[in-house]
Order: C-alpha cells, then structure tokens, then sequence
C-alpha cells in the first residue's frame, strides 16, 4: 500500500521600505501585529494557518502599508505533515500526521496531556496556571519545550489560537525545517526570493 504524503498551507507577510521590492527577503521572527507580551517560540518558523484571522490580519497589512508608504509582499507557503488525518489527533498518531492543530483537531487525552506540561513549566516559574491549550495563552515559547519530548518530537508543525491587535489569529511554527517544501513557495508579487531562517538559529 503506497502512503500519500500531505503538506497544509500556511501564508505570511512582510513589509518593506523603498519604492522597489527587495529581491530576497528572511522570514525570521514575525510581525503579525501581535502584542509584546506574546512570546513566540524561538526554535520554529512561525507563520499563519487557516480562515481563522489571516484574512483581517493581511487586510491589516495592505492598510498599514497604504498608511505607512511601505511596500508589503504576501507568500504561501506549503509544509509537508506525513499522512492526514480527518479525525481528532490521539497521542499515538503524531508519527503519522506530524501536524497538530490546536484546539479543535486534538482530543481531550492530547489537550489534557499538554495542559500538564504547560502548568507544570509554569509552575517552575512561579506563573499562574493556565487553560492552554483551550484557550490562549502568551507563553507559546514553551511549546519549544513540548516538541523536545515524545511524542511531541515527532510533529512537523504545531497550529494554536493567538491574540493579535485584530482578534484572535491561528498561528502555526514549524519545527521541522525540512518539512518545508521550498520549491513550493508562492510570493506575491513573485519579484522577491524568500528565504527561511529559524529564529533560534
């Protein structure tokens, strides 16, 4: 039986000064109008997932570049995840479908098991706990931690509700570098080449 590898969509953006595009541009730690007290994980590529927020945040984008003067790009970009999977993520599918999408698509074992670890490291700080990943929370640096343990280890991508100045967004960081199918990324206008740097080197 031959396995179908998938791969989901993802989008982001990016201003730029000057009249002309630039002709490569480093997606790097993102701007997605997000507030500073939203701490990002830094050993991923963070981009925009779904129908959930991208649409108002790149509205968002083409109004700051008319009221700034600043030239915006727009890019998709396709990220291969092993096998889909139409039902809810369990805890023994991630080998499979290396993408997890949080809340919705994980059941209650797989949102039960995060939010211990997530209190847990909390905890260690002396922070209050909280209902991630039910709700959102500021602390999505701690998702580098998650994806250093099993079977979190085995996902290529992880999606998850974030709070931006428009609304609630879905953000989704990539882990797996190589998951990244970079022959398909789609930049528009296509002028510019986009190279990806994860954040945390």
């Amino acid at each position: 039986m031959v396995q179908t590898v998938s791969a989901i969509g993802t989008k982001t953006f990016f201003l730029f000064d000057g009249d002309r595009q630039p002709d490569t541009h480093k997606l790097g730690y993102p701007d997605y109008f997000q507030g500073s007290e939203l701490k990002l994980p830094r050993n991923g590529l963070t981009l925009l997932y779904g129908n959930k927020g991208p649409g108002s945040l790149i509205g968002a984008a083409v109004r700051e570049s008319a009221a700034t003067g600043r030239g915006v790009c727009f890019a998709d970009i396709k990220v291969e995840i092993g096998e889909w999977d139409s039902n809810k993520q369990r805890l023994s599918t991630f080998e499979h479908c290396r993408f997890l999408n949080l809340p919705l698509r994980a059941n209650k074992e797989v949102l039960d098991d995060i939010n211990v670890h997530w209190n847990r490291w909390l905890d260690e700080e002396c922070l209050p706990n909280e209902d991630f990943p039910r709700k959102p929370s500021n602390r999505m640096d701690l998702l580098d931690k998650l994806v250093k343990i099993a079977p979190y280890c085995h996902l290529n991508a992880i999606a998850y509700d974030a709070a931006t100045r428009f609304g609630i967004a879905k953000f989704v960081t990539i882990f797996n570098r190589d998951a990244i199918l970079h022959d398909q990324i789609n930049v528009i206008p296509p002028q510019t080449k986009v190279l990806i740097d994860f954040p945390g080197g």
